[in-house]
């Protein structure tokens, strides 16, 4: 995607107009809705950002006025203990180089503090264990072992009652954080969502047997870094139904040094645990894979449940998928283009390109005032992005282009309009109906109308959006054909 010379020079041309703007002042007028504000971002799956890049990306985030910033980090270091936990990431540049203690203290010089992602006993790096010890692998209800799985770390979820997946998980954690990170403020430990353990010694105490390790690496932080943030899912205190799991949560003592992490897909808002914590973080898909519209709204969900934290997903990855991923093929063997532009190009570091900075920009509005209106909204960002008479036009055509870049986007690409192959591939495959096939055309037409009109304009901004949508009109141009008239070959045969 976005590799042809003609195309760089066009994305490079964006970002260096984007960059000539300033850091905008934080929101006049808005009481802070959060305390702990910030991104989660998966720093294993984007291989070839380097420290240079990570600074750029760090930049970027103190503009959107963050404090928080979690690196989900397993699985992307190099691990001396346990090398196979990263031989499938082998061309990772911090495994290559081990940069993040360098990032995390320019995280600091930006008072951004950095906790350290993991899950224990599965995802990535951890998941990678059972290919020298299969004997650890978790079980399904039938006594089998689990099915491989992942994202980018494709393995295998391990049994919490061997004790040597407790040995492993807890020498793993340890390494990275007192050996390779000690100046990090704290870690994520993230639940599964995916799959647990049903073996005889697990059976409806899975969730126990995670905690032992969840309580014992987290004295042993405690020990050595009294003041350290360490998040944790609900599951080892509510003894509630797990979403998407035949599972029930554990009812274990909770120790209010630790923070909640809640998450919509997988650790619904527990409003008598949130009124035991000092610190309740929630997450959300929105600002990566959606609109400022869903921002705003999970934005809002997080304070109605008096969360004191809002950090979603941020995440744009740009490994090399090895095997098909949420259902297509055509992504194996192709290195993912975070938000559609190349990876090893214009989209190294991603989180300055347009769409990127729409999302950026409706988070740091949002966080800090959840309530604030969509004209309000669209107002700030013709005042941010835009000098011109023009300016409310022009930043609704800019919204336009971030929601058409989003529109059935995935954690593994933005909108499929923006690749005509991917498209015609996919909604032949998938049989979409014709009045999806027909909204794509609308907004096939948007993107007209938006080149034609905004490269008039007197903005140099305006005239890079004019010049993003006219790249992917001519795609379809070139393409000889429609969104409409995609499942036409299929339907012949039928």
């Amino acid at each position: 995607m976005f590799t042809a010379r003609s195309q760089r020079r066009l994305v490079a041309v964006v970002i260096a107009c984007l960059g000539a703007f300033p850091a905008a002042p934080s929101v006049v007028g808005a009481a802070d809705a959060f305390t702990q504000r910030g991104y989660y971002i998966t720093l294993m799956r984007m291989p070839v950002m380097g420290l240079p890049e990570w600074k750029q990306s760090v930049d970027c985030f103190a503009e959107d006025d963050i404090n928080t910033l979690i690196l989900w980090t397993a699985g992307g270091f190099r691990s001396k203990k346990f090398p196979i936990t990263w031989k499938y990431n082998a061309d990772h540049a911090n495994i290559q180089h081990d940069f993040v203690r360098d990032l995390i203290d320019y995280a600091h010089t930006k008072h951004i503090r950095v906790l350290l992602g993991f899950t224990p006993f599965g995802y990535d790096g951890t998941n990678q264990y059972p290919l020298e010890h299969p004997e650890l692998k978790a079980k399904k209800p039938d006594g089998t072992s689990v099915d491989p799985f992942g994202i980018h770390s494709i393995g295998w979820n391990l049994c919490p009652a061997r004790p040597e997946s407790q040995r492993f998980m807890r020498e793993y954690v340890e390494e990275m954080y007192f050996d390779f990170y000690p100046n990090v403020d704290g870690l994520l430990i993230e639940s599964s969502d995916y799959a647990i353990c049903h073996c005889p010694e697990c059976g409806p105490h899975f969730y126990d047997h995670e905690f032992d390790f969840v309580r014992a690496i987290s004295d042993e932080v405690w020990q050595k870094k009294p003041d350290a943030t360490i998040l944790v899912f609900p599951h080892y205190f509510t003894g509630a139904r797990v979403p998407g799991l035949d599972a029930t949560a554990a009812k274990r003592p909770f120790d209010p040094r630790w923070g909640l992490s809640f998450a919509p897909h997988s650790a619904p808002f527990d409003e008598e645990l949130i009124q035991r914590a000092k610190v309740t973080v929630a997450w959300s898909d929105a600002t990566a894979l959606h609109t400022p519209h869903e921002v705003a709204a999970a934005a809002r969900t997080a304070r109605d449940h008096h969360a004191t934290g809002f950090i979603p997903s941020l995440e744009a990855f740009s490994y090399i998928p090895t095997q098909p991923e949420a259902g297509e093929p055509r992504v194996v063997g192709k290195r993912h283009a975070p938000c559609g532009f190349d990876a090893t190009a214009e989209g190294k570091m991603p989180y300055n390109l347009l769409p990127e900075r729409v999302q950026r920009f409706a988070y740091r509005c949002f966080s800090q005032d959840p309530d604030l209106s969509d004209a309000d909204f669209k107002h700030r960002v013709a005042k941010q992005f835009f000098a011109s008479e023009q300016a409310e036009q022009l930043a609704a055509d800019l919204l336009d282009l971030q929601r058409i870049w989003s529109t059935d986007s995935d954690w593994y690409w933005p909108s499929p309009l923006l690749d005509p192959a991917l498209f015609i591939e996919r909604a032949q495959r998938v049989s979409w109906p014709k009045e999806k096939l027909a909204d794509y055309d609308r907004q096939l037409a948007s993107l007209r109308r938006i080149a034609s009109h905004d490269a008039h304009s007197n903005s140099a901004l305006a005239k890079d959006v004019s010049a993003l949508a006219n790249l992917v009109v001519q795609r379809w141009d070139k393409s000889s054909t429609t969104p409409s008239h995609v499942a036409a070959p299929l339907e012949a045969t039928q």
